[in-house]
């Protein structure tokens, strides 16, 4: 390592954080990736690779002293943000407070935040695994969600009807939380689709943001979004009251600079719910596609962040943009994977991570995705005939 060029620790090498492996070496950093899985696709762009969790905050910081790096980098990584946070305010690197990014990243401090700040929040309780064996009765009203407070893209999420079936519910939900710990909050209704996106905080304050709507294969599983679209149908003039609750909650936090995703349900009664306020961009090339969208590009953005350099925000474009993923219904061997013709003046990126003749699971979480497909479009009226018949033009056989 020459250490005459400044050195950034990265968390996280998943297909969708290699864009920010890149964009650091292009800014001349040499870049070290951590990351717990040995088959990691960012590696291979990466100066170096060190096996470890991103989530193991004690070794990434002896990892970050032993390297003597400069900068710390959760890029696109919920369950590492914290980390980054924590280790940059050790070693007195640029970056967010670790309180800020941790009550923003688990979900019962993030409701407890809501609460604070006399925002709507939706009525919960957390349990840690011992005590959801003593759970006799719930003081809420049902339907409930029952997820892990620490996880990410929609893993372990179980909506229940009744309390026969908390103990399961607690039980699929435990198996992806690290600190043995998950909430039970009343589902929150909307009439409309769920409102998602990324933004962007500089200096406390929501200088950037595009929403969109959520869009999910209810037949494979209703709590795992396989596509955004961007814009929401709704009227602008809405998102007015949207940005004052999320400025509200990023003042209440602490957060200062950074990316953060979105996500609002609104209710029948009008009634404003900020569901998620995750510190870090969003998966499933998120920030790419926004860059396309907007002109604002979210990862030299990030980056700019964690050098604690300037940041210029352009005029903002707000374009027609969806992702896709593809994904299957059901586990089993690929048979083929193919997209059609029609769809390629429209597709700006494909995103293929599965092959024909791998094992595939069921689309229950972001982590069971087959490939990302990134496209633009003229009109809304363009996009909605395309995307409500998506799966015509992605053809994924399994058996």
């Amino acid at each position: 390592m020459n250490k005459a060029q400044d050195t950034i620790l990265l968390l996280g090498g998943s297909y969708a954080q290699i864009p920010a492996i890149k964009a650091a070496k292009k800014r001349g950093l040499y870049t070290i990736l951590c990351d717990y899985l040995q088959d990691n696709p960012g590696q291979q762009f990466a100066d170096e690779y060190i096996n470890a969790s991103t989530t193991d905050r004690e070794k990434i910081l002896e990892i970050a002293k032993d390297r003597n790096v400069d900068y710390v980098l959760a890029y696109a990584s919920d369950p590492a943000a914290p980390t980054a946070a924590y280790v940059s305010e050790k070693l007195g690197l640029p970056g967010n407070t670790y309180n800020s990014v941790k009550t923003l990243s688990e979900k019962h401090l993030f409701r407890q935040l809501l609460k604070n700040a006399e925002l709507p929040c939706p009525r919960s309780l957390t349990f840690t695994k011992e005590e959801v064996n003593n759970v006799t009765e719930l003081s809420l009203s049902f339907p409930l969600i029952v997820k892990p407070v620490d996880s990410s893209g929609s893993k372990g999420v179980t909506l229940i009807n009744s309390f026969s079936e908390f103990k399961k519910a607690s039980a699929y939900a435990l198996t992806f939380s690290r600190s043995d710990r998950i909430i039970a909050e009343e589902y929150i209704s909307t009439p409309e689709k769920q409102l998602h996106g990324d933004g962007f905080i500089l200096n406390g304050e929501l200088v950037f943001y595009y929403l969109g709507d959520h869009h999910y294969n209810k037949s494979v599983n209703p709590f795992v979004p396989y596509s955004t679209t961007w814009p929401a149908e709704r009227s602008e003039r809405r998102f007015d009251r949207i940005y004052q609750k999320v400025s509200t909650l990023i003042k209440s936090s602490g957060f200062k600079n950074g990316p953060v995703n979105i996500e609002v349900r609104i209710t029948e009664e009008n009634k404003i719910y900020i569901m998620e306020l995750g510190p870090r961009s969003g998966g499933n090339f998120v920030p790419q596609l926004l860059t396309y969208a907007t002109g604002f590009d979210m990862v030299e953005a990030s980056l700019s962040v964690a050098l604690g350099t300037h940041i210029t925000i352009p005029q903002i474009r707000k374009d027609c943009a969806a992702y896709y993923v593809i994904h299957s219904s059901k586990y089993g061997e690929l048979k083929e994977l193919s997209v059609s013709p029609l769809l390629f003046p429209f597709i700006k990126e494909q995103h293929q991570y599965a092959k024909v003749g791998d094992k595939v699971s069921s689309f229950q979480g972001s982590n069971a995705a087959l490939g990302i497909l990134l496209m633009s479009f003229p009109s809304k009226a363009v996009m909605f005939k395309v995307m409500s018949n998506i799966s015509r033009y992605v053809t994924v056989e399994v058996e």
